[in-house]
């Protein structure tokens, strides 16, 4: 597909890897010289220097010819202009990152109105997956499928835990539990596991099951956590003005410290109900003050990878459980990771990215099975893909213990109707049908793929 991105910043930059990993024809369009060299350099795509909503740099670009564009600047009315003028160019589709508080309420009247196909709130996005894991504080990571009925939640088997040493095949008799253990990472090896597999400490797991038997699955495994009812977020993003509405909504107290006087002090006409704080979250006396040791969980949001995780290392010295933490570079977050295995760390780059892959493989693959979630996981080394079986699927009508799946593939659940069901071999998949796959080391556009 020939794609067209405008904005080479972080967002940007980690698209055009995705997209060039795929084999796509990628163009850039930046008002940074430097960025768009540097793109150019490190990723076969092509590049221009300029404005992306002008005319003439689109029309330079090619954009009458391309099948998505894409706009992913800082600035959420060039992305909405960008989109706008590549609509009337002639691009087939059109995907605009909009992240202003003021026009949260708005996207979809913003999107059926101006045409946009698809408008995406990466900050929201982050707060909705920062919003799960405190749900769920056992739980590293949460990801949610067939419209929230379905979780894929991550763990580290702690040792001596009841996870540590046994095989997979007899977690549900002895357990009693309806889970999938769909993808295991252990060192630096990602693993589709077989029923026959051991697990061992500290492998990092991801099993699927319903969100109504999650709780059960914590206990039985022995890592259930009381309920948060209290977290201090550092940093007044807009990611914090989410995360801090969503949490008051769960019935959750929340204490937020922003550094910037003017940005405090809006925050704390707009958010009722949270204790704003102005003063340096990294502070230790501060913090001290605060009463960091009295609180159940903490969200690190500051736009400084380094200070998010000191802080966060901070908090769980002084006796915090849970422990959120906004790492944008991918390889600091895998260092911290093996000092730090409890801690969930986040990437709203990565979380954008990811949506937005999951519309062009759907645009791709129009006339198959449609393409409903797409989550990277395991540091982006796994994907779980969601899939709505189509009627003429190869698939459909067969038990799954007759299909013939290609390796590092599993399908992790399968939801029929009102029913969740954890596969196993007699497990027969029916048009309509919402299937989540698991799969490594391989891409996949359609749920026929996934067949030798």
């Amino acid at each position: 597909m020939k794609i067209i991105i405008v904005g080479a910043g972080k967002v940007g930059s980690n698209l055009i890897k995705l997209l060039s990993d795929e084999n796509h024809d990628v163009t850039v369009i930046d008002i940074d010289r430097k960025l768009v060299e540097t793109v150019v350099n490190d990723y076969d795509v092509i590049g221009y220097h300029g404005n992306g909503a002008s005319f003439p740099v689109q029309e330079d670009a090619g954009v009458e010819s391309c099948d998505v564009f894409i706009a992913v600047t800082g600035s959420d009315e060039l992305n909405i202009m960008s989109c706008l003028v590549a609509s009337k160019i002639g691009a087939e589709k059109t995907v605009a990152r909009v992240r202003n508080t003021d026009y949260s309420e708005q996207l979809l009247f913003m999107q059926n109105k101006l045409g946009i196909d698809l408008l995406i709130n990466s900050e929201f996005e982050t707060a909705a997956e920062i919003s799960r894991i405190i749900e769920f504080p056992a739980a590293t990571a949460i990801e949610t499928f067939a419209k929230g009925r379905i979780d894929l939640a991550e763990i580290v088997v702690s040792i001596g835990s009841v996870l540590d040493g046994i095989m997979l095949r007899d977690i549900r008799k002895a357990l009693d539990v309806a889970l999938l253990i769909c993808a295991v990472q252990r060192g630096d090896e990602v693993i589709i596991p077989s029923g026959n597999f051991v697990l061992q400490s500290g492998d990092r797991v991801h099993f699927t099951a319903a969100k109504r038997e999650l709780q059960k699955i914590f206990k039985a495994i022995g890592m259930q956590k009381k309920k948060i009812k209290s977290t201090i977020i550092v940093g007044g993003s807009r990611t914090s003005y989410y995360l801090s509405r969503l949490l008051k909504k769960s019935g959750i107290d929340v204490k937020l410290i922003e550094s910037d006087h003017s940005r405090a002090v809006e925050l704390e006409g707009l958010l009722e109900g949270v204790n704003v704080i102005c003063a340096d979250g990294t502070d230790t006396d501060v913090l001290k003050e605060e009463g960091l040791e009295n609180f159940d969980s903490t969200v690190a949001l500051t736009d400084i990878d380094e200070e998010n995780i000191i802080f966060s290392m901070y908090a769980r010295s002084q006796g915090v459980k849970k422990t959120v933490c906004k790492v944008n570079r991918g390889q600091l977050s895998e260092m911290v990771s093996t000092m730090m295995d409890d801690c969930s760390f986040i990437s709203p780059k990565a979380n954008t990215a990811a949506i937005i892959l999951r519309y062009i493989r759907a645009v791709e693959n129009a006339g198959g099975s449609e393409i409903e979630t797409l989550y990277k996981i395991l540091d982006g080394r796994a994907e779980a893909i969601e899939f709505i079986s189509a009627e003429n699927c190869p698939l459909n009508d067969i038990p799954i213990k007759e299909l013939s799946l290609k390796p590092n593939i599993i399908i992790a659940c399968v939801s029929h109707a009102k029913e969740i069901i954890i596969p196993d071999g007699n497990t027969v998949i029916r048009a309509g049908d919402s299937v989540i796959v698991i799969t490594a080391g391989r891409t996949v556009y359609d749920l026929s793929e996934i067949l030798k």
